[in-house]
């Protein structure tokens, strides 16, 4: 008996063993694969690392040549019936329709046999910097009276800031930066609010548009917006072809159209002589040689205020060749998060913007947008959004231009409770998602249509 309850013993001995073995083995081969997959994964993304690195303006590959992409779907969509189910549509008005038959005169002739370039310039803050309310306009103008170019466009992710998604710029180098909210910056904030320098004897800055199998908005002019001493450029594009382009100092900020010897989506500047002198860049608008329809120009900065671009010259000696047939200004939620507000101090930034692009575009129409309902510091609604957008219509009223009412469209505070429950408002709840920003695209659309189309 006890000699087989040894036997036994040994018997489950030779089992076990082995399948520990084995258990051993494969939790050892399981951690060599993790462990080969992690060292491959962060080979790659050193190879990705060092491949971005390894950008060269002489071997520049071109924007357009980057995979198809689509356009971005909103995480949440809003149905027709959905959409305006708590908007005032009623209030969906953009006042003094008046004023704006100039530019329905002028979108009528972008047909034969006139073909009329019709130029809409938007100024707003981080609520138009992102290009997502600006997006929507700027399709469903262009798609109703054609295309005559995407317009300017700043690049944003060499600034390191957020910007459109369509809009891609790169460097071999490393840029210095700055906008118009800061005071005495060793950058100034140009014709898009920001601007870039580089003092390398020898560098290039790529910028172009993704290709989507929707737009169309290759283009084969270029006004550039950059430092009085930039002196000769080397434009290449569409992977090897090149140009020079020599900007004269009294045309840098934007005086003179570039025409490109074909269309292309992107384009790669570069200085023909590099010297110990800076070279400035504010911004490029994308444009089409000889085509009607309608450029929009979508200028935003994040955190700007009415005064910020009343206070910044350089801005105000480049806007203006951008020749403005409309201005839509945006402006005034960033103001309303001062709680001491003075709006008689408020009501004369406005003023000061409004009649200074006057003195610039006489010939040019404009529509003021009144801020959103919001909250502040995401406790409770925000009561100065209601002063800033009663003095905005004050201004609007005395100046005779047109104002399309946001706050009021809305509803007010009460609109707050509609847009949170519909998941519209980013967590900051001063800011919208994409959902939210497209709405707003769309109320504004269909007004301007209510106008244009009479």
């Amino acid at each position: 008996m006890q000699v087989r309850f040894i036997a036994v013993i040994i018997s489950l001995l030779f089992t076990i063993v082995p399948f520990q073995n084995a258990q051993t083995q494969l939790l050892h081969r399981s951690h060599q694969i993790h462990i080969s997959h992690r060292n491959k994964k962060s080979r790659e993304i050193k190879k990705s690392h060092k491949s971005h690195l390894a950008y060269k303006k002489s071997q520049a590959h071109s924007i357009h040549k980057s995979p198809v992409v689509n356009p971005v779907i909103p995480a949440i969509v809003l149905t027709d019936s959905l959409r305006f189910c708590f908007i005032n549509n009623e209030k969906n008005q953009i006042t003094n329709p008046g004023q704006l038959s100039k530019l329905r005169e002028k979108l009528k002739k972008t047909v034969s046999p006139w073909k009329q370039t019709v130029r809409i310039v938007h100024i707003g803050d981080s609520h138009i910097q992102a290009d997502m309310m600006t997006r929507v306009l700027r399709k469903g103008l262009q798609g109703r009276y054609g295309n005559a170019g995407r317009g300017i466009v700043f690049p944003c992710q060499v600034a390191k800031t957020n910007g459109p998604t369509d809009v891609v710029s790169s460097s071999d180098n490393v840029w210095l930066s700055g906008r118009i909210l800061v005071m005495n910056s060793a950058v100034n904030g140009g014709v898009c609010g920001y601007g870039l320098q580089r003092d390398s004897l020898d560098t290039a800055l790529e910028i172009g548009l993704k290709v989507s199998r929707t737009d169309d908005d290759a283009f084969d002019v270029v006004r550039l917006f950059t430092g009085r001493n930039t002196g000769c450029l080397k434009i290449t594009y569409n992977g090897s072809e090149e140009q020079i382009a020599c900007i004269q100092p009294e045309n840098a900020y934007g005086g003179e159209l570039i025409p490109l010897k074909m269309k292309t989506n992107s384009i790669v500047f570069s200085r023909q002589s590099p010297d110990s002198t800076s070279f400035d860049f504010y911004g490029v608008s994308f444009e089409k040689k000889g085509a009607a329809g309608v450029i929009y120009h979508s200028i935003g900065v994040n955190g700007a205020e009415y005064s910020n671009y009343n206070n910044a010259p350089l801005f105000w000696q480049q806007i203006g060749a951008l020749k403005a047939d409309c201005y839509i200004i945006s402006l005034g939620t960033n103001e309303a998060q001062r709680q001491s507000l003075s709006a008689d101090d408020f009501g004369m930034e406005v003023k000061t913007m409004v009649r200074h692009l006057k003195q610039l575009s006489p010939d040019a129409v404009f529509i003021i947008t009144t801020p959103m309902p919001s909250f502040y510091h995401r406790q409770r609604s925000n009561p100065a959004i209601k002063t800033i957008v009663d003095e905005l219509i004050q201004v609007c009223n005395e100046e005779k231009i047109s104002s399309w009412n946001l706050y009021d469209i809305a509803g007010g505070e009460a609109g707050l409770n509609n847009f949170q429950s519909f998941g519209l408002y980013r967590p900051d709840m001063l800011h919208f998602n994409r959902a939210g920003y497209e709405l707003q695209g769309d109320m504004l659309l269909k007004a301007l249509f209510n106008i244009l189309e009479r």
